[in-house]
């Protein structure tokens, strides 16, 4: 078998995220289905993030084994491209170390939040962006980026399991960059790079921060809502489409 390293962009507008869950249509699903159509052989991904549903990725990354007799990695991506596109597509392949696995080798990832600040909505925003009407305050966002720099726990930012038989895993994780970038005429975007994201953390950060574009809090109250480690002290859940995997470094 081959090791193959694939970087994955889609569109997460029909999808229920990317993990395989019976019954539903996922990413994983539909890219390992075309793969094995291709291949003629089982195939199991392994994704550097797993998004959720109606969450986008330009750079997601995805490993996975190949049969190598007779393989021909241009002619995979290009089949599979013809059975994905334009909903998915695979940007590049290549053979990689056997010990290469998309998530584990993953050094950090990067995701990108989009933010349109309009007094009129625009449908070709409308699949890949939050629509925010009320004026933000760009200062106060980027004040809010500081706090989140750093290595805290993000009790207060991710979705717990309910399970109560379940040992809660850490939620500590390091933020290596948060920016805001205003790219004029209201179009707003976050950048934040992590070693690891816990369930739903951008989106939850990203509401805090709008709250605070909003005057509804200080960017200083942010500190003490991470102290906090109560789910219930963040914002509201910014929604799943203006999200976007962008890149992950190994």
């Amino acid at each position: 078998m081959l090791r193959v390293r694939m970087t994955v962009a889609y569109d997460g507008s029909a999808f229920r995220g990317f993990a395989p869950q019976p019954g539903l249509t996922t990413v994983s699903g539909v890219l390992a289905g075309a793969l094995e159509t291709v291949t003629r052989d089982r195939v199991e991904l392994v994704c550097a993030g797993r998004t959720d549903a109606g969450v986008h990725a330009w750079g997601q990354v995805v490993s996975c084994d190949l049969p190598r007799s007779g393989l021909d990695l241009a002619r995979v991506q290009r089949s599979v491209n013809r059975l994905c596109g334009p909903g998915i597509v695979v940007r590049d392949i290549a053979e990689v170390a056997p010990g290469f696995s998309a998530r584990y080798s993953a050094r950090s990832r990067t995701y990108r939040y989009t933010v349109l600040n309009r007094d009129v909505p625009d449908p070709f925003w409308a699949s890949t962006s939050w629509w925010v009407r009320q004026t933000l305050d760009v200062h106060a966002l980027m004040l809010a980026c500081d706090p989140f720099i750093g290595e805290h726990d993000f009790s207060s930012f991710c979705k717990r399991d309910k399970g109560r038989d379940v040992k809660p895993p850490s939620l500590v994780r390091r933020v290596i960059d948060a920016r805001w970038e205003d790219e004029g005429e209201g179009v707003l975007r976050l950048w934040i790079e992590a070693d690891s994201f816990c369930h739903q953390m951008v989106r939850s950060v990203v509401g805090t921060m709008v709250d605070a574009g909003r005057m509804r809090i200080h960017a200083g109250e942010i500190c003490d809502i991470l102290r906090g480690k109560d789910r219930a002290r963040a914002g509201t859940l910014a929604p799943p489409h203006g999200l976007c995997l962008w890149k992950v470094s190994y």
